[in-house]
């Protein structure tokens, strides 16, 4: 009984010790990339994505899904943006696309579609 006392006595002092702006929220950040171009329109499969601090560090890798699909987990609260990119093995072009920069400040943030532009190669 007095264990049992001590500890409800205990947790309140173990709590307050946190301060909220300590903890880590584990945010997701989802969203979909296509290409498109005179000859081709389609989802940016197996494109490499990059989460990126608006200093232009690189915060996390990934590839799209199949159907050009991509998500970044465990992220820390902050200002980001996406860069992608992806190499044609049909014509002599590559893609590449920026996002808008976003905050996360929540569990999920969903962007808009991510259309890569034509880079012809020389």
């Amino acid at each position: 009984m007095k264990k049992l006392l001590l500890i409800l006595l205990c947790l309140p002092l173990l709590f307050t010790s946190c301060s909220k702006r300590d903890w880590k929220l584990e945010n997701t950040i989802k969203g979909y990339i296509e290409y498109y171009d005179i000859i081709h329109y389609g989802h940016a499969n197996h494109t490499d994505v990059y989460l990126k601090s608006v200093s232009d560090s690189i915060v996390e890798h990934t590839s799209t899904t199949y159907f050009g699909k991509f998500e970044f987990n465990n992220i820390v609260n902050g200002e980001y943006y996406i860069y992608a990119y992806r190499e044609s093995i049909l014509t002599p072009a590559s893609y590449d696309g920026y996002s808008r920069v976003f905050l996360v400040d929540g569990y999920t943030a969903r962007l808009d579609t991510l259309t890569l532009n034509l880079i012809l190669k020389q």
